[in-house]
């Protein structure tokens, strides 16, 4: 039960933040600093998997207003981007764009995904953990 209601607080909370912190995230991806992330992950990513970006499954957790979501699947990869949180769901789409069409998103708690195990090569996340009751717990469930 405690749980339950640290997760209904923590969605409560994010769901009030949202449309501040997407303008944050679209001013970044407005800036240089999308195509530095957009390189780095990239070049990351290809290191361990050198394949065509289409052919990987990456699944970013806590997408917020969908930061790396969106420059990920701008880079060509398959991108299935999971929130707690519907309002940012929403604003991680309005963030997309156009490339809206080319990622999943989903409502799903990060640290019991639904996704049987091992079926992403890749998972990202980027300010997630310190919202999580068990960050141990979450990184064992993206492993």
């Amino acid at each position: 039960m405690a749980t339950q209601t640290i997760l209904s607080e923590n969605q409560a909370y994010w769901a009030g933040r949202a449309s501040g912190y997407s303008m944050i995230n679209r001013a970044e991806l407005s800036s240089r600093q999308r195509y530095v992330w957009r390189s780095a992950l990239d070049k990351r990513v290809r290191a361990h998997f050198p394949r065509n970006p289409e052919e990987l499954r990456i699944l970013e957790t806590g997408t917020g207003p969908g930061f790396f979501a969106a420059i990920l699947a701008e880079s060509g990869y398959c991108v299935t981007a999971v929130d707690l949180t519907p309002r940012m769901l929403d604003e991680a789409k309005k963030n997309a764009g156009q490339l809206t069409e080319k990622i999943r998103f989903l409502e799903m708690d990060a640290e019991n995904l639904s996704f049987p195990d091992r079926y992403f090569d890749v998972v990202v996340s980027r300010n997630l953990t310190w919202n999580l009751l068990h960050p141990q717990d979450a990184y064992r469930e993206w492993g």
